[in-house]
């Protein structure tokens, strides 16, 4: 009698660490997976990639008004945003540079499709009052590296895509 309470507390205890192994699996975070980024370094480096871009003005995650500063580029919920940087000329141009990076990389590909649904509406401001600014917005860049993502519109989105990827 004693063996068979023995084995089904066995059983028990691998069927609970297999549900736990499986919970715990479901999301992986950009802390969980030990990546740690500096925002700071990472914006520097993009934006010194392409020597074209206008002075620049850039709101961050560390910013008072950080959630609303967010809502200018993207309607993605801002409480599954760990940190981001978001650069826009400081003139009202066309060049915007922002890198978002993700609690779960899972939520990705939604944060991705509002960013093309900026780059959407930035297309729509242009044809009105800036048409021969839209080849900038129709060759932007939205790229994903694990838990980040960036979306560039610039003259030379190639160097600062090759900044961010080189994190």
């Amino acid at each position: 009698m004693k063996q068979i309470y023995r084995k089904l507390t066995v059983f028990a205890c691998v069927l609970l660490l297999t549900a736990c192994m499986a919970g715990c699996g479901a999301q992986t975070t950009a802390q969980e997976t030990g990546v740690a980024v500096d925002m700071q370094a990472l914006q520097e480096s993009m934006l010194a990639a392409d020597t074209t871009l206008p002075e620049m003005k850039v709101a961050t995650s560390d910013d008072e008004q950080a959630e609303l500063n967010f809502s200018a580029f993207s309607d993605f919920e801002y409480d599954r945003v760990q940190s981001y940087f978001y650069a826009y000329a400081a003139d009202g141009g066309t060049q915007e540079v922002a890198v978002v990076q993700l609690k779960d990389a899972g939520d990705a590909a939604a944060l991705m499709n509002t960013l093309k649904d900026h780059l959407e509406d930035r297309r729509g401001a242009l044809t009105a009052y800036a048409p021969d600014q839209l080849p900038l917005v129709d060759h932007a860049v939205i790229k994903q590296k694990g838990a980040l993502v960036t979306m560039i519109i610039s003259e030379k989105s190639g160097l600062i895509q090759q900044a961010f990827e080189a994190e």
